[in-house]
């Protein structure tokens, strides 16, 4: 893996036959995507025709490398170099095409292309992402930890079908003091699994798991 500036990590995968793939950029962590696997697989709500049956896949690394999902679905195109020479012209929107006399005065030729750029070069100060599909916020404001909890959370709600309580008492609840009678015990377990802001806090983090399901079958994350 290699930074580079203007596409942040990029890579270069190997094709089944062992054939190397063109290195290509990633504007956000890997690990961003393998929770969109991960919520992806568990999602009711299905997700896009184009990541292909996630139910073939039970590794997340085996999906991201395979040639048609994966790293595919994410990455930035092949970046090809600003000036190149080139045999055949191509229409796209960003591209000019010169005819330089390589026999010409060569201050002249230099001053003309300084002006040339000065007047057409496009300002670029800014990532822009051309992937086929791209998380919905900067890499930033995307916290893995929330993302990992909302997760764990809803498996044990909807799939494992734990109660509330059961979720809050597995997830907060200490070890019994060594001078804690059982009494006692009892009286901070009860307390713990009636917390009221603590059963909301359980409900909206399932909420908020089937919100970012529902948006990856709109084609974003999270």
């Amino acid at each position: 893996m290699k930074y580079v500036r203007r596409t942040g990590f990029s890579y270069v995968l190997n094709n089944p036959d062992g054939t190397k793939r063109p290195r290509r950029g990633l504007f956000w962590m890997k690990k961003i995507y393998k929770e969109w696997f991960e919520y992806a697989k568990l999602s009711p709500f299905g997700c896009p025709e184009e990541f292909g049956n996630l139910e073939d896949f039970d590794d997340f690394e085996v999906w991201w490398k395979h040639p048609d999902y994966g790293f595919e679905l994410f990455c930035e195109p092949e970046q090809r170099e600003p000036l190149e020479v080139v045999n055949e012209l191509e229409e796209e929107q960003y591209i000019k095409h010169l005819r330089i006399d390589l026999t010409g005065d060569p201050s002249k030729i230099k001053l003309m292309f300084k002006r040339f750029l000065d007047k057409n070069l496009v300002p670029n100060d800014k990532l822009v992402s051309h992937a086929r599909f791209q998380p919905s916020k900067p890499q930033a404001r995307i916290k893995i930890p929330s993302l990992q909890k909302y997760r764990e959370t809803y498996i044990q709600r909807e799939i494992l079908g734990m109660s509330r309580g059961d979720v809050i008492e597995k997830r907060m609840l200490p070890p019994q003091a060594p001078y804690q009678s059982n009494e006692e015990r009892k009286i901070q377990i009860h307390r713990i699994r009636k917390h009221d802001e603590l059963l909301r806090s359980i409900s909206r983090e399932v909420q908020k798991a089937k919100q970012i399901m529902k948006n990856i079958k709109k084609g974003t994350f999270p």
